[in-house]
């Protein structure tokens, strides 16, 4: 029965959002304070989305992968202390794989990182000798 309360007071916020949102046409403000739209929004963070270059997007990998691993070793903690009656052992075997796998993946990802990041020296340093 709670569950349901729950729900249904969660439905009644969403509709609250939703018609304050139709009534003002804005959700977001910029940072200058200007009232963006939906579309204004969305259309602004596409054209920010795809000025990201290779650098920027394997480090917020890494982020991500950090993020995970910390979720998986977290995992691994808790299921061994909480364990009951050796029923979970299945569960370290399927977080210690992924341990192993996202390991793999954050060194592969580190080494892309490292080579990303010696081409942008070297680009740098060209558009340096170039604007002399």
């Amino acid at each position: 029965m709670n569950n349901w309360i729950i729900l249904i007071v969660l439905a009644f916020v969403l509709i609250g959002i939703r018609v304050r949102v139709k009534k003002r046409k804005f959700f977001w403000k910029d940072k200058r304070g200007n009232e963006l739209s939906f579309k204004e929004f969305f259309g602004r963070w596409k054209s920010g989305v795809a000025g990201i270059n290779p650098l920027q997007q394997i480090k917020i990998q890494l982020m991500g992968i950090w993020i995970t691993l910390t979720g998986i070793i977290s995992g691994i903690v808790v299921n061994a202390l909480i364990r009951m009656e050796n029923i979970w052992w299945w569960v370290e075997i399927i977080l210690v794989g992924s341990l192993i796998i996202t390991g793999v993946q954050m060194l592969g990802t580190y080494q892309k990182y490292l080579s990303l990041k010696a081409v942008q020296k070297v680009m740098d340093d060209l558009n340096k000798e170039n604007k002399k």
